[in-house]
């Protein structure tokens, strides 16, 4: 099928690499309904990795993304075109009067011309039948990236509710100090925090993680051996003690035993 898709197109390349060719670059149209754009950026999903489609939709106004969500929260399994359901359908309808035709021929006694011709006719309904049933087997199968990407899609325009699958991945990631910017500077700039911006915030500590890993092995093992400055002022604070001659502290001493005698 992509095989003859290619042909069609005037191209023995496939999309795939001509979009690798081009580094994925594919522009469209910003003004198209909510459901235009979720398909589109279904499309991408499959394309592009994660990141590339994370930090465009992280990019995306409030509003924008109110709208892709709400095309997947009504809608959230992808529909096939419509021309291929209609298929469906009329196959499904000339395979079953195929099988009652061939049924009542069976069944009943008929003339001999006309047991022929209803069994004809049934064959013909049949074979007929199968062509649209083959091919919407075949469209199903080859999309079935695009149904896995559809849910994608969903998972990135998402807010991070109790709903959300990723909300609990989301909240161990803001123990680091740079997803814990992030996130911060995020509800203040756009709003609710979304699937693509935990896995922006997942590659910023990737990322944090891997700078780390770059620094010499001695500074480290120096540090993680080595206690903070506040455990080593406490466990090495100096005590101030009276210090003086053991004659004026004698005295000292037996002048404070007076004075609570007096009292």
């Amino acid at each position: 099928m992509s095989m003859l898709r290619q042909i069609i197109d005037g191209s023995l390349v496939s999309r795939q690499r001509l979009m690798q060719a081009r580094e994925f670059y594919s522009p469209s149209q910003t003004n198209v309904s909510a459901r235009v754009a979720f398909a589109r950026w279904s499309n991408r999903v499959v394309e592009q990795p994660a990141l590339g489609v994370a930090r465009e939709l992280a990019g995306l106004s409030g509003p924008e993304l109110d709208e892709l969500e709400a095309e997947f929260v009504s809608c959230p399994m992808r529909q096939p075109p419509t021309w291929l359901r209609h298929a469906v359908v009329v196959g499904v309808v000339l395979v079953m009067l195929a099988g009652l035709g061939l049924s009542l021929q069976a069944l009943t006694s008929l003339g001999e011309t006309a047991g022929r011709t209803l069994q004809a006719a049934s064959v013909a309904c049949l074979l007929i039948g199968l062509l649209p049933l083959g091919v919407g087997l075949i469209s199903a199968f080859g999309a079935l990236h695009l149904d896995l990407s559809y849910g994608t899609t969903g998972l990135y325009v998402g807010k991070l509710n109790e709903q959300h699958p990723w909300l609990y991945d989301a909240l161990s990631l803001t123990r680091h100090g740079v997803a814990e910017d992030y996130r911060q500077r995020t509800l203040r700039e756009r709003g609710f925090l979304r699937g693509a911006d935990y896995v922006l915030m997942r590659e910023l500590v990737q990322a944090q993680e891997a700078l780390e890993r770059v620094r010499a092995a001695r500074s480290v093992a120096e540090q993680f051996q080595s206690l903070p400055v506040a455990a080593q002022a406490n466990v090495h604070e100096p005590r101030l003690v009276r210090v003086g001659a053991a004659r004026d502290s004698s005295e000292a001493l037996q002048a404070d035993l007076s004075r609570l005698a007096t009292k």
